[in-house]
């Protein structure tokens, strides 16, 4: 007998339990589409004006294979537009969190060099007041 399962919060702690590193990541990122989605902006050309990126890259980071995910500078992009709704940089932030965690597969090396790469932005961006 299954207990709990319509709980959407333990039924997504199972699923993400058995996905694979680069799986988390491409769910994250969906995500981050379907919030995007969800506050209005449903077509490319929408949500390039509020990630602040270019329409080939806000493409890529939103609906391409994600092997790497987006780079540091275009995460910074991302949190540095003060378009972006709430909803959406909550989720660009747990991204980062997770990424920097290691939660990707990503080296520590790696995140430890992400996380200098983004701790001017975050500054920045909490310095503006954004």
């Amino acid at each position: 007998m299954r207990k709990n399962w319509g709980q959407s919060g333990d039924r997504r702690s199972r699923i993400d339990f058995q996905l694979g590193p680069k799986e988390k990541q491409a769910l994250k990122l969906a995500e981050i589409r379907e919030a995007l989605v969800a506050a209005g902006y449903d077509t490319t050309a929408k949500q390039t004006g509020v990630l602040g990126l270019g329409r080939s890259k806000a493409w890529m980071v939103l609906n391409r294979d994600k092997r790497a995910g987006p780079s540091a500078k275009v995460i910074k992009r991302i949190l540095l537009s003060p378009q972006v709704p709430k909803k959406v940089r909550l989720k660009a932030e747990q991204y980062v969190e997770d990424k920097i965690c290691g939660r990707y597969g990503h080296s520590k090396q790696r995140t430890q060099h992400l996380a200098k790469d983004l701790r001017e932005s975050v500054t920045l961006r909490v310095r503006r007041g954004s």
